[in-house]
């Protein structure tokens, strides 16, 4: 039994770093599109008035 729950923690932290190399990558090859967007988004909520009663 105690063999079982070391397999599933080394499991679980093999695919935390598959997860966490995954979205590193991510970020490196889309994060300036991504960072483009949010802000062409912000640009346009900014110009957005709320409307009055």
């Amino acid at each position: 039994m105690k063999a079982r729950k070391g397999i599933s923690f080394l499991e679980y932290a093999l695919l935390a770093a598959l997860v966490g190399i995954v979205g590193a990558v991510g970020v490196m090859k889309y994060g300036k599109a991504i960072s483009n967007f949010f802000s062409a988004l912000g640009d346009k909520t900014a110009e957005v008035t709320p409307k009055t009663k």
